[in-house]
């Protein structure tokens, strides 16, 4: 059996796939069967026939038992897209067994689960990988670079929208967020979904917030989690930021803007709404330079698929024997900023986040 540490061996990586009740598992089970280093050498699920149906899909072995396949010494890894009240219960077990691991967001629905997480990663010594498809995109690795390198000096003030419309009718609340709209099962709504990614977002350009206030709301009746979620973040050295995350927009414009003293950067296409429903002629980056008095319009790429890149990712750094791009105290740190974010909205008041 695998006891944790890099694969930085000449192997195929056995992986198995816990859980198809997220649809990005389907998406990650293409690349991990096209990929020559690695190979699906096992599916679970808690739902039998979904489980079976996803199996045939990849040619792989259907196992019911959860622990049979943490005990496969085939099994290098595991991918886990299980409900979020689920991921903390398969994580741990999948860290004991020496498994590393590739999670889908959020982390976890509370703090108490996402330590469990992290103490039990910490302790087998297993790669953790939050996957979070932002951190691979052209757009927001440019994004990025520019803010490190101080194309725009200081940075004051941020906004991020994040967002898409599949919360509008009874059909696509169904047929695409299903159980993410039960809240014993999701834990939130809006911005345990959309939110999350833009959380990442803001830890990976920012670090970790310091303090939240939020103000959440249900506009669509039959939805019993909120759809609609605006947070005020504080971050060290005086950085604030502002984030919109919903499932109700149908179309939308810029969804990054950040504001330095030397210049600013706005940026749009990162999300469904806007994504989807692109202005016309609306450039996806653009940079102004207090400088020149000039705005830029520097070539990036617009990906579309991207729930592709962080199973590549996972791949990659297990092969080559690399840390992980989004370890596991991250993800933490976004579940920590979530939680707060749910007790500020419940209590109108301006909260403090626990790092830890």
């Amino acid at each position: 059996m695998h006891t944790g540490g890099s694969l930085h061996v000449a192997k195929r990586i056995g992986i198995a796939l816990l859980s198809f009740a997220h649809s990005h598992q389907r998406a990650w089970a293409r690349v991990f069967f096209e990929r020559p280093d690695a190979r699906i050498a096992a599916v679970w699920d808690d739902d039998p026939e979904r489980g079976k149906a996803a199996a045939a899909a990849v040619n792989a072995p259907f196992i019911a038992d959860l622990d049979a396949v943490l005990a496969r010494d085939d099994v290098d890894a595991v991918t886990i897209c299980a409900e979020n009240v689920k991921h903390a219960e398969l994580a741990v077990r999948a860290a004991r067994a020496g498994k590393h691991i590739m999670m889908q967001k959020p982390m976890a629905t509370s703090i108490e689960e996402a330590d469990r997480i992290v103490a039990a990663v910490e302790e087998a010594g297993v790669t953790y990988m939050q996957a979070y498809n932002l951190r691979f995109d052209p757009l927001h690795t440019t994004v990025w670079e520019l803010v490190r390198s101080g194309a725009i000096g200081r940075v004051n003030v941020v906004r991020r929208r994040h967002s898409h419309h599949f919360g509008l009718t009874v059909e696509d609340s169904e047929r695409v967020l299903g159980w993410m709209t039960d809240p014993a099962q999701a834990g939130g709504g809006a911005l345990m979904d959309e939110g999350a990614h833009a959380l990442l977002w803001y830890i990976w350009m920012f670090g970790p917030p310091t303090h939240v206030t939020a103000v959440m709301s249900r506009a669509m009746p039959h939805l019993r989690v909120e759809d609609n979620a605006l947070l005020t973040l504080e971050f060290a050295e005086g950085v604030v930021g502002t984030l919109q995350t919903s499932w109700t927009e149908i179309a939308g414009g810029p969804t990054i803007e950040i504001y330095g003293d030397k210049g600013v950067i706005v940026a749009t296409g990162t999300d469904i709404s806007s994504t989807r429903f692109m202005q016309p002629g609306a450039p996806l980056l653009s940079v102004f330079r207090a400088e020149t008095g000039q705005w830029e319009h520097p070539p990036v790429e617009l990906v579309t698929a991207r729930a592709v890149p962080p199973p590549n990712a996972f791949v990659d750094c297990l092969v080559e024997g690399r840390p992980s791009p989004v370890p596991v105290r991250v993800a933490r740190a976004a579940v920590a900023t979530a939680v707060a974010a749910y007790e500020s909205a419940r209590t109108g008041r301006r909260v403090a986040i626990d790092h830890g």
